[in-house]
């Protein structure tokens, strides 16, 4: 069953018309979450349809394929015809889940409705993607990170890595070879693209390996809310998948258990 909704009036014990907002409580599976956001990403980068994205400076380099944070709220506001609240909503999940990453302020995983500047995360790195995030991947990202910043590393990074030394020591030469092989062919790429890569890196890295202080949002789960004290985040994340399937005139089979409870 993909889809499953009960619900019950307010005011009568009669079942209400498709979809009825805020009243609804949508069960969907792990995967067709996914796929939801992952066909909006599509959209997004339609060169017809979606966000225009353009050639930007930051800092002394000019990024291509940059967005600004204003354009995909706008974007999301006129596709799916939702409030700025639950857009500004969406549009930080899909940050904090690491489908849209920023440029000027890599480790804040929020979706600012300025000029602020974001690029669309290559689907390598989407959260459906089966290869996992392992220790030793990891490793050799701090040890490339490590290596070109000469040592200065974030606390909870220098313990990542010091941890990681000693759980794989066995195959650590391994580690530090790949990291130089890996930092040599940064250093050989266009200055632009080397700094939207590392932006690119370091955001899945937040999110699959979450610094202290930050919610951990593929443990905590997408059918949560992003704040476990806010249970309206949730609220505004199934409106607004509700009005995706609606829209995208997704089929809902006569088997679909429709029941007033």
């Amino acid at each position: 069953m993909l889809l499953e909704l009960s619900w019950q009036l307010p005011g009568g014990d009669l079942p209400a018309p498709w979809p009825v907002r805020c009243h609804v409580r949508l069960v969907l599976s792990p995967q067709m979450r996914w796929a939801e956001i992952e066909a909006l990403m599509v959209e997004m980068q339609n060169p017809d349809t979606g966000i225009k994205m353009q050639t930007q400076r930051v800092m002394i380099t000019n990024i291509p394929h940059a967005v600004a944070g204003n354009d995909i709220l706008q974007w999301i506001l006129q596709r799916l015809q939702i409030t700025d609240e639950e857009a500004l909503h969406l549009g930080d999940l899909f940050v904090k889940y690491g489908y849209i990453y920023p440029l000027q302020e890599p480790k804040n995983l929020t979706l600012k409705t300025d000029g602020s500047l974001y690029r669309f995360q290559t689907p390598y790195f989407w959260p459906t993607q089966s290869w996992p995030a392992d220790d030793t991947d990891y490793a050799i990202y701090l040890a490339k990170k490590n290596i070109k910043r000469k040592g200065i590393l974030e606390e909870y990074e220098k313990e990542h890595y010091n941890m990681l030394n000693k759980k794989i020591n066995y195959k650590w030469d391994f580690v530090i070879m790949q990291a130089k092989e890996q930092y040599k062919a940064g250093k050989e790429r266009k200055k632009a693209d080397r700094y939207a890569l590392d932006c690119q890196e370091r955001a899945y890295w937040l999110v699959n390996r979450t610094p202290p202080g930050m919610l951990d949002v593929l443990e905590y789960g997408l059918d949560r809310a992003t704040d476990p004290n806010e249970n309206k985040v949730n609220q505004l994340f199934v409106s607004c998948v509700c009005r995706v399937l609606r829209d995208s005139k997704t089929p809902v089979e006569d088997k679909h258990n429709l029941t007033a409870t």
